[in-house]
């Protein structure tokens, strides 16, 4: 599968990120796992000042297994798997791609804070990235990133950790997982 497979397809599921790189920029050894096992949560999508917009909350369910999370929605219950790491307190790097697929054909990433019991999510399509960046006078090469066609990538993590937190410290959050 094509990195811009991976973006289609987990946009549609609530997993939609920015962010693509080929190969994992986190690692087992280096993830964190502030998500309980089994965990469940609704997810609402945001409106760009950040309120819940007016669409069907989705269902996900988060387990582990391993040194993974695996993530499924109510809608079809396609699994994903992830890894998360924290750069920031309470801010989270999340790497997700399909369970079934092979990691090494691409990942997707997006940033989460923990709000409470829930999460917020940050993870913009690339050219609203690529817009917010010009705004604010900044260039991509500045935080490492790169197009390809229509996606933002990033070759370490170092670079990732930069276009994130830009993203906060600049963006709205489009998603809230509330905990059930």
């Amino acid at each position: 599968m094509k990195i811009g497979q991976i973006v289609s397809i987990s946009a549609a599921l609530l997993l939609g990120g920015c962010f693509i790189s080929t190969g994992d920029l986190i690692k087992p050894a280096d993830a964190d796992y502030p998500v309980a096992d089994g965990a469940r949560f609704t997810v609402h999508s945001l409106d760009e000042e950040g309120r819940r917009a007016d669409e069907k909350p989705q269902a996900v369910a988060i387990v582990r297994d391993g040194d993974w999370y695996v993530m499924t929605t109510g809608d079809d219950g396609k699994p994903f798997r992830g890894l998360m790491d924290e750069i920031a307190p309470g801010l989270y790097a999340v790497m997700v791609h399909e369970a079934d697929g092979d990691p090494a054909d691409g990942n997707l990433y997006a940033l989460v804070k923990r709000d409470g019991s829930g999460w917020q999510r940050w993870s913009m399509v690339c050219p609203d990235f690529v817009g917010l960046a010009e705004a604010k006078g900044v260039a991509l090469s500045e935080m490492g990133v790169t197009l390809d066609s229509s996606d933002c990538v990033v070759a370490d993590f170092g670079s990732l950790k930069t276009a994130l937190m830009f993203a906060y410290e600049n963006a709205k959050p489009d998603t809230e997982y509330v905990a059930e």
